[in-house]
């Protein structure tokens, strides 16, 4: 039997949609669950209280691991070698007092619960959660006094060396995520760099997590989910899977949201991996290279991640864990709204007096049991609530 022969029209059309979506995907594809972030980019003439607002430090490449543990002493890195922990949690967040405020109603809440390593307890845990900070134009480019006493104090800030950008609006905590382009690019910059340092810092550890600085964490919960995971393929959290159209191809693209998601090692190691992604973690951003940008991913961290995979053919490998409104939801606006309830894990855009309403709510829920998965179609499974 002979075979049939495509038509040169029909394989010339094939190959056209395939570029079009590789290049014009990720021009859809927006942040939705973005936080406040980072940018290289020279500030603008008219940006007040800086001591030169033009001038913005060389970028640097290579940068030894002694830049990003100065505020860690040599004593706590070895401890942490020492250790196996089951997960390390990176949050990116700001050297402004707004932000510092945040990470202390963490540490003296959420992070309190069992299973968190903190120097309290000399780093003993299943899950280490460190800041990642970058240099402030309001402290012309260099770390505040207030970092260094809030370093020197919890021994848990990792600095990289990325320079802040301006938003749009008023540096203040956003509810809803959207602080301009130059901010988003320059989060995409802190999350690849935090994940690249997890894995150097942490060969044996078996999940990274990235979340943000205005969420709510149930540890216990949270843990207990987490051990009966795979140890490969896996990427949690709150799942995205908006309908974009590359022409007349429909395209489904799946992320999860930026304020908590978990991947395993190797999928971790796929981003990183990434070449056409990593090469612009430290190049200057202009807006003759925003396409470039763009295509990358880096107009939001969060879908940078499902960008990548999916670039990579790798979502055959994951397991996408998916999560309902009722565990991981926002609590003041956002995509995901939903009250506190029984089921609640992830509980995103806190207000400052809720971090301890919260805890005093789910303190004495320590002893959590793993919730019940159910499969969800091919490559998912989605947590039930309770």
């Amino acid at each position: 039997m002979k075979r049939r022969r495509l038509a040169p029209c029909g394989v010339l059309a094939g190959l056209i949609a395939l570029i079009a979506v590789l290049v014009f995907l990720p021009l859809a594809v927006m942040n939705i669950g973005g936080h406040t972030s980072v940018d290289h980019t020279e500030l603008p003439p008219t940006t007040v209280g800086l001591p030169n607002p033009k001038v913005v430090p060389p970028l640097r490449e290579n940068i030894s691991m002694a830049e990003f543990l100065r505020f860690i002493p040599s004593t706590v890195v070895n401890t942490w070698k020492e250790r196996d922990y089951l997960i390390v949690f990176g949050i990116p967040s700001v050297d402004i007092h707004d932000w510092r405020r945040r990470r202390y109603l963490q540490r003296t809440t959420c992070w309190q619960f069992p299973g968190v390593a903190r120097r309290a307890n000399n780093f003993t845990g299943s899950m280490l959660v460190l800041y990642v900070l970058a240099r402030h134009p309001s402290q012309g480019y260099e770390y505040s006094t207030a970092l260094m006493k809030e370093a020197e104090e919890w021994h848990d800030i990792l600095a990289v060396s990325i320079m802040e950008g301006v938003p749009y609006m008023n540096e203040s905590v956003s509810r809803d995520g959207k602080w301009g382009p130059k901010p988003d690019i320059g989060l995409t910059r802190k999350t690849v760099v935090w994940l690249e340092l997890a894995l150097r810092l942490f060969p044996n550890t078996s999940y990274i997590a990235k979340g943000d600085d205005d969420m709510f964490l149930r540890v216990p919960q949270f843990l207990a989910d987490l051990r009966v995971l795979p140890k490969n393929g896996v990427y949690w959290g709150a799942m995205y899977e908006p309908k974009r159209w590359v022409g007349k191809t429909a395209i489904k693209f799946r992320f999860a949201l930026g304020w908590c998601y978990t991947m395993s090692r190797d999928v971790v190691q796929q981003i990183i991996s990434y070449r056409p992604l990593m090469r612009l973690v430290y190049l200057p951003y202009s807006e003759e290279r925003d396409a470039e940008f763009l295509s990358r991913g880096y107009r939001g961290e969060d879908s940078m991640i499902g960008l990548v995979l999916f670039t990579l053919g790798y979502y055959p490998k994951i397991l996408f864990v998916r999560e309902g409104k009722c565990s991981f939801h926002d609590l003041h606006g956002g995509v995901r709204p939903f009250s506190v309830n029984p089921s609640s894990v992830v509980i995103h855009h806190v207000e400052e007096k809720e971090y301890m309403m919260l805890m005093k709510r789910f303190l004495n829920n320590t002893h959590a049991v793993a919730r019940r998965q159910r499969n969800y179609g091919k490559g998912s499974i989605k947590i039930s609530c309770r």
